[in-house]
């Protein structure tokens, strides 16, 4: 039995990872803030297979790094992948007039986070037979970088990041892959485009089947590129 752990999984793309990898059969630790969220998740699934870790990235630090190391090893021994999906998206903002504590809170939550967490799970990926670690990032900071700010420029490090860790560990047997997504239906993006009709986007359960899709069988695809 595999065992993935999933950041930001109460919501959006994460809920959709976490409840087909449940319904695949596979045991799932499920990290996120909204405690309340987390529950309704774990009362929807009803499985023995779930676990909550609720955790504020933004307010963690190194000490609650370490300890979430500890609890995983603890209690699974390994992590066969690791999804990086959690991330924050303010109001479309231009540089000139981006307030700088939001952009330190952006850049802590969407960057700084994910490098404590790859820090704290690769031990546990190098003990599985094939560990995966994978970067959920976003098409749309590339396409039309005005006014993601913050966002954007977390989401292009968080790739440069990934990319770094899957040179440095080629001599390992873990994946590492970069899912860059198109736009497509969530709370988030809906309060940024309040005019847009969510139900004319691709769903987060469409995106998450394809991605599981090309992860699970270690395939590549243009938007879930293998590194």
């Amino acid at each position: 039995m595999s065992v993935y752990f999933i950041t930001g999984a109460a919501l959006g793309l994460g809920r959709a990872l976490s409840t087909q990898l449940v319904s695949q059969g596979h045991e799932v630790i499920l990290l996120d803030k909204d405690l309340g969220a987390l529950n309704a998740l774990y009362d929807k699934l009803d499985s023995e297979k779930v676990a909550l870790y609720p955790m504020d990235l933004l307010g963690a630090n190194i000490d609650h790094y370490q300890q979430l190391q500890q609890t995983l090893d603890e209690n699974y021994g390994k992590l066969d992948g690791v999804f990086l999906n959690a991330a924050t998206l303010p109001a479309f903002t231009p540089i000139a007039q981006f307030d700088y504590k939001q952009w330190y809170e952006v850049l802590h939550t969407n960057l700084n986070a994910n490098f404590h967490l790859i820090q704290n799970t690769l031990p546990l990926l190098q003990q599985a037979e094939k560990g995966q670690l994978i970067a959920i990032s976003d098409q749309n900071i590339e396409d039309h970088p005005a006014y993601y700010g913050a966002y954007g420029v977390a989401k292009a490090g968080l790739e440069q990041l990934i990319k770094t860790v899957a040179a440095e560990t080629q001599q390992f047997s873990i994946e590492c892959y970069l899912a860059k997504l198109e736009t497509f239906a969530t709370e988030s993006r809906g309060r940024l485009f309040p005019g847009e009709n969510p139900t004319e986007l691709p769903q987060a359960e469409e995106m998450a089947k394809h991605i599981l899709d090309i992860v699970l069988h270690g395939l590549n695809a243009e938007f879930v590129h293998k590194l």
